[in-house]
Order: C-alpha cells, then sequence, then structure tokens
C-alpha cells in the first residue's frame, strides 16, 4: 500500500472511529435518559397510597342512654348523641329526648256544616252536621282555658283569641272543640276546624351544659347529674346510664365497597407503571446490545488504525532512507 493510499485509508478510518465514538456517547445519553424515566416511574409508584381494609371493630359505637321519671319538665328517655369536657371538669351533654306530649290536633271537617235553631227568648242552639252525623255544639267547656293554652302552645300564640269554646261529643266520645268565632259567624261553604286533645311522642334535643359524670371501671358512662345552668338548682342526680354498643354494618359495607374500589385502581396504577417500565427496559436491552457493537467495532477500528499507522510509518522511513 502507497503512500498516499495508507494515508487516506488512515485519514478513513479515524473518521470512522470519531463517528463510532459519537454514535456511542448518544447512545450512553439514551441510556441515562431512559434510566431517569425508570427511576421516576419507581418514585411514582413509591408515591401511591396503598389501600388499606377497613377494620370492622372500627365500626362499633358506644352509646349512653338513661331515662327520668317525676322530673318536671325533664321526664322522659335520653340519648347521648355527643359529648365533652369542660374546662372545671363538668361535662357538656347533647341529648336527644324522647317523651309523650299532651298537644292540640286540628280536624279540617268535610262536608260540614253548622246550623242553628233560636228559643222562645232568643238563645240560638248550634248544630254541627257531618257525614258521621249531627251534634249539638254545646258552649263554654269546663277546660276551656286549658285546651285554649294547649291549642296556642301546639300551633302557636294567638291562634285562639276567644274566651271559652263550644265542644261536642263524637259517636267514640272523643271531645272536640271548636271556637265561638267560626261556630256564631258561620256562612254556608266556610272551613270548619276542630280540635282534640291527644298525647304524641315527641322527639327534641336538650342540652345539659355543665352536667357531672362517674364511671365505671371500663371507663364509660355509669350515672349522670345535672343542674340547671341558669338557676344552678339540682335537675336530676345520679340518673343511671345504659350502655350499649352497635355494629354499623352498613358503615362497614360501604368502607368495604371503597376499599375494593380502591385497591382495583390500585393494581390498576401498578400494573401500568410496570408495563411502562418493562417497556423502558426493553429499550435499554435495545440500546445496550448497540453500544456492545460500537465497542466491537471501536476496537476493531482501533486495531485496524493501528496497522495503518505502523505501515505509514514504514512507507515515511523508506522515503527518508531513499533520500537520504
Amino acid at each position: 500500500m502507497g503512500l498516499a493510499a495508507s494515508q487516506a485509508r488512515f485519514l478513513g478510518i479515524t473518521a470512522r472511529k470519531s463517528n463510532i465514538e459519537y454514535e456511542g456517547q448518544q447512545v450512553n445519553q439514551q441510556r441515562t435518559a431512559l434510566a431517569e424515566e425508570v427511576n421516576a416511574l419507581y418514585s411514582k409508584l413509591l408515591s401511591l397510597d396503598v389501600p388499606v381494609a377497613p377494620d370492622s371493630t372500627q365500626f362499633y359505637e358506644t352509646n349512653y342512654s338513661f331515662s327520668l321519671d317525676n322530673t318536671s319538665g325533664y321526664d322522659g328517655s335520653y340519648l347521648v348523641k355527643s359529648y365533652y369536657q369542660n374546662d372545671d371538669g363538668s361535662y357538656y351533654l347533647n341529648t336527644e329526648r324522647t317523651y309523650t306530649k299532651n298537644i292540640a290536633v286540628g280536624t279540617v271537617l268535610t262536608n260540614s256544616n253548622i246550623t242553628y235553631t233560636t228559643d222562645e227568648q232568643g238563645n240560638k242552639t248550634y248544630t254541627l252536621n257531618t257525614t258521621d252525623g249531627s251534634f249539638i255544639l254545646t258552649p263554654n267547656a269546663q277546660n276551656s282555658a286549658n285546651m285554649i293554652a294547649l291549642i296556642n302552645a301546639t300551633y302557636g300564640e294567638g291562634t285562639v283569641t276567644d274566651d271559652s269554646l263550644y265542644y261536642y261529643q263524637d259517636a267514640n266520645g272523643l271531645t272536640h272543640y271548636m271556637t265561638p268565632s267560626q261556630v256564631e259567624n258561620y256562612t254556608s261553604g266556610m272551613a270548619i276546624s276542630s280540635y282534640i286533645s291527644s298525647n304524641k311522642e315527641v322527639t327534641e334535643t336538650v342540652i345539659f351544659e355543665n352536667a357531672a359524670v362517674t364511671f365505671d371501671a371500663n371507663n364509660r358512662f355509669s350515672s349522670i347529674s345535672a343542674t340547671d345552668p341558669n338557676t344552678g338548682e339540682q335537675i336530676f342526680s345520679d340518673a343511671e346510664v345504659n350502655t350499649t354498643r352497635t355494629y354499623d354494618s352498613e358503615g362497614y359495607d360501604a368502607a368495604l365497597r371503597d376499599y375494593t374500589m380502591s385497591k382495583d385502581e390500585y393494581n390498576k396504577k401498578v400494573a401500568d407503571i410496570n408495563a411502562q417500565t418493562e417497556s423502558l427496559q426493553q429499550e435499554d436491552k435495545v440500546l445496550e446490545l448497540r453500544l456492545n457493537q460500537i465497542d466491537t467495532e471501536q476496537n476493531e477500528l482501533q486495531t485496524e488504525l493501528e496497522a495503518v499507522k505502523a505501515v505509514l510509518d514504514k512507507n515515511v522511513e523508506n522515503i527518508f532512507n531513499t533520500f537520504s
């Protein structure tokens, strides 16, 4: 091989070697980028919230209840809805009271009218005519004042402004009360109302702001005492507390459904991350194979480059020997 040919070959191999080195650098950069993507996916996997199955023991609720008898204005059954301890050691109790309350029940009579007759002295006798029969309306019921107070307490002060009521008894012996206003001023087509006294079970919220509570060996309520926050007088003392534990099966089932959905969602996210990671690893394997090929080619070019360089050195030496 002549000097010029050897020189050209040397330059060609050098250029090829440079290209190969550059391609190797590019492959390494691609593998570094892939490694960063894999690390990002791993960090994403670690950041996922792992669903935790609900603990059935956490769905038991402790309920406290007590009853009061012969306690003016406070008789009934109480359920403690919530409570907390005050700074002075007393307890704030938010309770739900259920008791029987006497109320007035108003009824609008349909297909009814009121008629009257007048005696020789001009006194009127009123009769209520209904589909169940006709009933004489008697004025000045003996307990008018109590019934008027009950009606106003039930429907609002001022519902009845009369001093007394008319009344009648139906076929079942139930006493109905009517106001003089509608009886004496009745005109055809006017709505007719009557009221009866009835016992009804009602539920209301009662707050005890400074109750005293004692506890049993299991740190549960055993008795409750309370005073009137305005007067400081004792309302009741050492009311025995009943403790019940109820299991919220619906709450547990709902939590279990949420857990199942969360677990399915979590598993899908993990599967997606694993699939992306596997894809990136496959790409890295291809690049690794190419990098091994580049290393092999680089070694071959280096060997060839050294051989050509040796030929060049020999040619130069021969030329200098010829002209020396």
